[in-house]
Formats: C-alpha cells, structure tokens, sequence
C-alpha cells in the first residue's frame, strides 16, 4: 500500500511541476498593417510579404501588402510597398519610396503610385530577422488617369512573415 501511495506521490509531483515551457520559438505575436489614407484608417490584421523572385529586374525585392475597407464598408484598398534589394537593408535606416510603384495604393478601380519629384516617402526597419519584418512608413501617392492625389501616413506594420 505504501509503494501505491508513493508512485502516486511521485506522479503527482512530476504532472505540477512540469509547467509547460515556452520557448521563444513557439510564440508567434500576431502581425499587423495600419495605416491612415487621408485620415481615414486602414487595418489589416493578416498582411503578407515574399521575396519577389520572377521578375529579374526586382528579383530580391521584398514586397509588403496590407488590404481592408476603410470604415463603413466603402471601397477595398490594397497597399502594396516595394523595397528592392531587401538584402542590403539594415535596421533603422530610412529607405525612400520615390522610385514609380515602390509605394502603391489601389483604392477600388483606382491606383495610386509614388513618383519622383513630388509623389515619394520613406520607410524605415525596426526589425528585420531571417523570417519577419516590422516598421514604419509613409507616402504621397498620385493617380495619373485623373489627377489626384492621396497620403498615406502613420504607417506601421509588425511581425509580417515572408
């Protein structure tokens, strides 16, 4: 009777004092894209990013998307942010977006681009690892086929995979 008392003892100690042990591997923060579009705020709580590898003249390019309605269930907007030769990028170093295209907007039917001179804007890495990104960013965008502009500011994204 006293073995049966100890193995259950025994047992009992092992099952509380394994705690379940968390490395820093297994937790994954969720990732994030906010941004405002002329005020009006834009989230996307699944954003994605990949390597562009079949287009030889951007192979190497990270492209970063982020898409949602803006309140009220208007239009979808898609933002998509180019940043060519990703592997030379450092932490903390501001990257213009003035290059055409390397800050996108789709807004519906219409797109908008970045575009030297007037049309650019900068983002910046806090954190690059060999899978995930987060930062900051924002951009003058113009829509050449009627003329209007929008600004995308307060930009952030956070562990976005690619």
């Amino acid at each position: 009777m006293k073995k049966l008392l100890y193995i259950f003892l025994v047992a009992g100690i092992l099952l509380f004092s394994c705690s379940d042990e968390v490395g820093e591997d297994s937790f994954t923060p969720t990732s994030s894209f906010i941004c405002q579009i002329d005020g009006e705020q834009l989230s996307d709580a699944a954003p994605t990013a990949e390597i562009l590898t079949t287009n030889p003249a951007i192979n190497g390019a990270l492209e970063i998307i982020g898409s949602s309605n803006l309140p009220n269930g208007r239009v979808m907007n898609t933002i998509t942010l180019t940043i060519y030769n990703f592997s030379s990028i450092s932490e903390n170093t501001t990257i213009y977006l003035g290059s055409q295209g390397q800050g996108k907007l789709w807004k519906g039917a219409d797109e908008f681009i970045t575009m030297q001179p007037l049309f650019i804007g900068s983002i910046s890495f806090s954190k690059i690892t060999p899978n995930k990104v987060s930062g900051t960013f924002s951009f003058e965008a113009y829509n050449a086929d009627n003329s209007t502009s929008v600004s995308v500011t307060e930009g952030t994204f956070s562990n976005i995979s690619y």
